[in-house]
């Protein structure tokens, strides 16, 4: 019996998935997608993508022939104890349109609260911050980006 409620109990709780990484062990989310739409409308659609509201707040946008590069931020509000704030989170975008398709890339992740502690890299968590904090602040990071990318793949596929 104490084998089936240990086994109905594991099986209960939510998996968390890493980061992933590039060949730097920085975290990065990179795809390559393939589309049957001519390079001019990905083009327009990866520009028109930095121009859509909401999704992520937008420092510096460069658009130069087929690659299309975005820094900016992303607000992610953590809870702890009785007490909650806002970290923002500094990230590059590209998006890069090869033949029959696109490349995306996000990476640079970084807190970035001025005058804070909360001011480091997401891949090195620094002494000074709460474990617990820390956790928040990966799992919050990685749900938000992810909704990003699909997203971006339903507006680069025509869909929004």
């Amino acid at each position: 019996m104490r084998s089936l409620l240990f086994i109905l109990l594991i099986m209960s709780v939510d998996a968390e998935a890493q980061l992933p990484r590039n060949t730097l062990d920085q975290y990065e989310y990179a795809q390559e997608i393939t589309l049957n739409a001519p390079d001019s409308l990905l083009k327009q659609r990866a520009r028109n993508f930095f121009r859509q509201p909401f999704i992520i707040h937008w420092d510096s946008v460069a658009f130069v022939e087929a690659a299309h590069t975005g820094k900016g931020h992303i607000m992610m509000r953590i809870n702890h104890w009785f007490s909650g704030f806002t970290v923002p989170i500094a990230l590059t975008l590209e998006i890069e349109v090869k033949d029959n398709g696109y490349r995306y890339s996000i990476r640079h992740l970084e807190a970035d609260k001025k005058n804070s502690i909360y001011l480091f890299p997401l891949e090195q968590k620094p002494e000074a911050v709460n474990s617990v904090v820390y956790e928040q602040l990966l799992q919050k990071t990685q749900r938000y980006i992810g909704s990003t990318i699909s997203m971006l793949k339903r507006f680069m596929q025509g869909d929004l």
